[in-house]
């Protein structure tokens, strides 16, 4: 067995010498042959005749000796790849034409897969990060920090435990304040998830009032000074000195959120107050495993653990789900994670349909080029080649197609990757946005793996149907365009599933426009609004505040009206219930409104009234219900002076005080939601509070007033995104329109890549019956007869393709509704104008073969071969 491995090795290392030896040894047989026959008195002429057939074909001989060694395969391959170049050579524009069709099809799917490894596998950019878990609780994956404590004192799977709170936050540095994505952890965080810091250290306590920032505020704010180690910078009520810097790669676990701030976790005296109350679960945990334990037996552990807390402490109320444990890939927050996979899937269908829509174009082209090599294949039979032999040239020639489209691929995604990280900063609302789209292995081999998907798919039924050559056929020369010509399912495929990607680019522009041109249900409009936070911890300060802030701004020329809100609408509200006697619980979200928020906004009573300064101040809960809501809990008379229960399970009664009309609450176009308002308490004012402005004057000339006025009312006032109404509502509708646009573009390049397979197609078909069209023009067909003729095949095709496509539409409007709530099924208009659109790009298509086929000359055709 060794003896063998070595002559192999030996084979491949001296091929030259080993061919040499083989050579001598046939002469040497072949001489002994002619001498014995020479011996027997023939001539040294008959002698040679009568060796050679006996010996057979000497090429024959070498094969089957290289076979044996175990070259011979490598032979095969390096004389199909010497092939293949050549007909590269013989062919560029087919070579190149196959070759962009498969590197748009697979760039796009390389770039959208290196947007989904980094939201959803790459690991953490820290130490050891397989070891690194994610612990949550079905859906949810907060806790409270006493759970956070238990766990972290009774786990022994887990070498370390740490906790963090993602929040939106402040950060002003000498004065100049910004709005930031802060997380508030304890001081084993760095420890526990692995980050090495780029400068400096971790604080050391929960207490010490030391902050991390992160290296774009290093490098923005500091210009990469290492002289900000000590400094001192504020993030809401507090001051906090720099002591160390994140590294580039490292935006927290909020990912695709980039944290700019790390604080401990005993500085907020707002949080640190609510610490031990059980009830309170806003702490995201991770963990790190220990060498010898397992995701598993961590999640059995912590299970354990928490069922002797609930054992000890009593039952929750609210009926708990297992906790779960899994290792940290892409976005941290397994909440975050579960919802980006829905658009992920949909992304992954429609690149999919892409990528398939090259490789049936290419398919097409091949079968079309086998069909023009028919007599070179039916040499190459009767010269000996088996049906092997020839699949497998093709399939190298395929190969080399398909890794030319990888290339070309992963270039193109390359290029694409880095437009979407410099477009991140265009598509943020709020917070920035950090994400990795370089290129890593799991990329690198996705692109490689669609390259050889992508030589099965293209060629082997072309290579297949090419290797069934009949040889008398081939050589008589009766090939005219074969099975494409009869059976165009190939270029039909094409067309059908172009015509389902532009159908779903069509439903969401749909979806943008009636979104674009809904009433929200509350005035846009000339009005303004402003972040602001204040430095107080206390509601007697924040009320005189804000009650200073509202007369100063009333008191600007073109000011009408002022109030304060928690969150403008379009933003996450907060989720509860609603329920009166003999009604079941309702889900509602809530809004945080201040008196005067309904005339500010426009959005008009029904009934009752608005809230007032009595409201706020008093001891007795009032609310104000939507329309929807109204009608879910008293279909039948009107709520005024009613009491209803709030909670979902500690429930609370209020007075209903008033009915306003719906608007929209988290997103345009919904359809109307149950909501409430509560009044705007005080003690909501010491976190960020947005002010809410009508004015008489544009509201852009009202923002540097504004700003002026409040940074005026006192030291440490800091004020953020004072914007028009107009600007925000146009920010809220960047998702859809990022789809949108994502969308368009694929269902565009899809169409492109059909129209192109068309038109190579019909060229191919018409080039192939040039001898037929002349003679048919020679016997009195007119030029008009054959244009017509190859437009309508054309058109045909198309037109097949579209009706098979809008049958399909119901299916897809389906499809696209499961996913999102603000799609609706296409409308009459998109139907259409989407099969317009096909049948134009076929006409043009095949316009140009058509006009090359009436321009056949009958002289020239009969003679061309």
């Amino acid at each position: 067995m060794l003896r063998d491995w070595i002559l192999r090795l030996r084979s491949l290392v001296r091929r030259d010498v080993v061919e040499q030896e083989l050579d001598d040894e046939l002469q040497f047989h072949m001489e002994q042959q002619v001498a014995a026959y020479m011996s027997q008195g023939l001539s040294r002429d008959d002698a040679m005749r009568r060796a050679r057939l006996e010996f057979g074909g000497l090429a024959q001989i070498k094969d089957e000796h290289r076979d044996a060694r175990g070259v011979g395969t490598l032979d095969h391959l390096a004389r199909d790849l010497r092939s293949a170049f050549r007909q590269v050579r013989r062919a560029p524009g087919f070579a190149a034409l196959a070759v962009l069709c498969l590197g748009l099809g697979i760039g796009v799917n390389t770039s959208i897969f290196g947007v989904l490894n980094s939201v959803l596998f790459r690991s953490m950019p820290v130490a050891d990060p397989e070891r690194l878990i994610v612990v949550s609780r079905g859906d949810a994956a907060s806790f409270s920090y006493p759970n956070y404590r238990d766990f972290l004192a009774g786990s022994r799977t887990l070498s370390g435990l740490t906790a963090s709170l993602p929040m939106e936050s402040d950060l002003d540095v000498d004065g100049e304040s910004e709005f930031v994505a802060a997380e508030v952890v304890p001081a084993n965080y760095a420890e526990v998830i692995g980050v090495r810091l780029a400068l400096g250290q971790w604080f050391v306590n929960d207490a010490e009032p030391g902050a991390v920032i992160s290296h774009a505020i290093w490098q923005r704010r500091f210009n990469l000074s290492p002289e900000v180690l000590g400094r001192t910078i504020r993030s809401e009520s507090q001051s906090y000195t720099v002591v160390g810097v994140a590294p580039r790669e490292f935006s927290g676990i909020f990912a695709p959120l980039r944290t700019d701030i790390w604080v401990p976790l005993r500085t907020r005296p707002s949080l640190a107050a609510q610490l031990e109350d059980r009830t309170r679960r806003h702490l995201m945990l991770f963990g790190r495993l220990s060498d010898d334990a397992t995701a598993a037996q961590a999640s059995a552990e912590l299970n354990a653990i928490d069922g002797r807390l609930i054992a000890e402490q009593g039952a929750s109320p609210e009926r708990l789900a297992p906790i779960a444990v899994e290792e940290v890939r892409g976005i941290p927050n397994p909440g975050g994670r579960r919802r980006i996979q829905t658009v992920a899937t949909l992304l992954s269908a429609v690149v999919g349909l892409v990528l398939l829509i090259a490789c049936v174009n290419v398919g097409n082209l091949l079968m079309a080029r086998g069909a023009v090599r028919q007599r070179e294949f039916a040499v190459r039979r009767a010269l000996g080649a088996t049906r092997g032999r020839v699949l497998q040239q093709l399939l190298t020639e395929n190969l080399m197609l398909a890794v030319g489209g990888g290339i070309c691929g992963v270039v193109l995604a390359r290029w694409t990757n880095a437009l979407l990280e410099r477009s991140l900063p265009l598509a943020q609302s709020l917070f920035p946005m950090q994400l990795d789209l370089s290129l890593d292995w799991r990329v690198i081999a996705y692109a490689t793996m669609l390259s050889l998907a992508a030589t099965v798919v293209c060629g082997m039924l072309p290579a297949w149907r090419a290797s069934q050559t009949d040889a008398l056929v081939a050589f008589k020369g009766e090939v005219v365009a074969g099975l494409p010509r009869r059976r165009p399912v190939g270029l039909v495929a094409q067309v059908v599933m172009s015509f389902v990607l532009l159908l779903v680019a069509g439903t969401f522009l749909q979806a943008l426009v009636r979104m674009q041109s809904t009433d929200p249900g509350f005035a846009v409009a000339g009005r303004l609004y402003a972040y602001t936070f204040i430095p107080t911890s206390t509601p007697e300060s924040a009320r005189q505040f804000y009650s200073l802030a509202i007369d100063r701004l009333r008191a600007l020329p073109g000011v009408r009206t002022t109030a304060l809100t928690h969150t403008l609408p379009l933003m996450p509200s907060g989720s509860d219930c609603a329920s009166r006697p003999g009604r079941g619980p309702v889900p509602i979200t809530t809004g945080i409104v201040g008196p005067g928020f309904f005339d500010t906004m426009r959005i008009g009573m029904i009934s009752g009234r608005d809230f007032t300064a009595a409201d706020v101040s008093g001891d007795g809960a009032v609310v104000v219900l939507n329309e929807r809501l109204a009608r879910a809990l008293w279909p039948d008379r009107p709520p005024i002076g009613e009491r209803v229960m709030v909670g979902c399970q500690d429930a609370k009664p209020a007075l209903v005080i008033g009915v306003a009309r719906d608007s929209v609450v988290r997103s345009l176009g919904e359809s109307p939601q149950p909501h409430l308002y509560v009044p705007f308490a005080m003690e909501h004012s010491t976190r960020l509070t947005t002010i809410l402005l009508e004015t008489s004057t544009p509201p852009g000339r009202m923002v540097e007033p504004v700003r002026r006025t409040l940074l005026g009312l006192g030291q440490g006032v800091r004020v953020y995104g004072v914007q028009p109404m107009s600007d925000y509502l146009e920010k809220s509708l960047w998702p859809m329109r990022w789809q949108t646009s994502i969308f368009t573009g694929f269902g565009m390049l899809a169409l492109l890549l059909a129209a192109i397979g068309l038109y190579g197609v019909i060229t191919y078909r018409v080039a192939r019956r040039t001898r037929e069209i002349g003679v048919r023009m020679a016997v009195g067909a007119g030029r008009r007869d054959v244009f017509r003729e190859v437009v309508g095949q054309g058109l045909s095709i198309a037109l097949v393709g579209v009706a098979i496509g809008e049958v399909l539409a119901v299916t897809v409007a389906q499809v696209l509704g499961s996913m999102q709530s603000d799609i609706r099924p296409p409308g009459l208009v998109v139907l259409v104008g989407t099969g317009v659109l096909w049948i134009a790009v076929a006409v043009l298509a095949t316009y140009v073969p058509a006009a090359r086929a009436a321009r056949v000359n009958p002289l020239v055709a009969l003679r061309y071969e």
